[in-house]
């Protein structure tokens, strides 16, 4: 056969398959896809009732701003593992090595190597260092439980929130084991003397 009648065919067997195309398509109620769009049901915004949370999720409730740490509410925040057990230590040890201890050091004395700053090196990673959480010049002595349990919960000035990893029970099981660190004893400020 002759190329160009070759050719003729190929273009005739393509305009017959683009025309029998378009008349398959042209009928689109065969088509699955078109049924969600012709039968869906429509809702406007909370219309419906939401769904109830999965089991094991964190809830957001009760959301305390950053800046909340530092007010006399914050601070008052108690631990409620009041009598705390050596499996509440043991949780708040396991947690504290899986979150805390890559930016924090091990038992919380820093040198850890995600903020390793050594500029005669040239490693400068952060440029705050995470404060010591045991050991002399413990910050936590100075925080109350409240204020720790908000920063871990809310983050701090370069520390990342971690209320949508822990629940509450394994956020205070990290300050009840940061507290049987040394040093890490909460030692309350004396109240202000009143003027007479």
């Amino acid at each position: 056969m002759h190329s160009a009648t070759r050719s003729r065919l190929h273009r005739l067997a393509a305009a017959v398959l683009c025309g029998a195309g378009l008349l398959a398509s042209s009928t689109a109620n065969a088509f699955p896809w078109d049924w969600d769009m012709v039968d869906a049901e429509f809702y406007k915004a909370y219309e419906w009732a939401m769904m109830s949370l999965p089991d094991g999720a964190v809830t957001m409730n009760h959301y305390v701003r950053n800046g909340d740490r530092m007010t006399p509410q914050g601070q008052a925040i108690k631990n409620p593992l009041t009598s705390p057990t050596n499996t509440d230590i043991v949780v708040g040890q396991r947690m504290f090595s899986i979150y805390c201890q890559a930016c924090h050091g091990v038992e919380g004395k820093g040198g850890a190597p995600v903020t390793k700053n050594d500029p005669a090196n040239g490693i400068k990673r952060y440029p705050i260092p995470p404060p010591m959480l045991s050991g002399p010049g413990a910050i936590t002595a100075v925080r109350s439980d409240g204020y720790i349990y908000l920063t871990i919960r809310n983050g701090g000035a370069i520390m990342p929130r971690y209320a949508s990893q822990l629940d509450d029970s394994e956020m205070w099981a990290i300050v009840t084991y940061i507290r049987t660190l040394d040093g890490a004893t909460f030692a309350a400020p004396p109240e202000p003397a009143e003027n007479q």
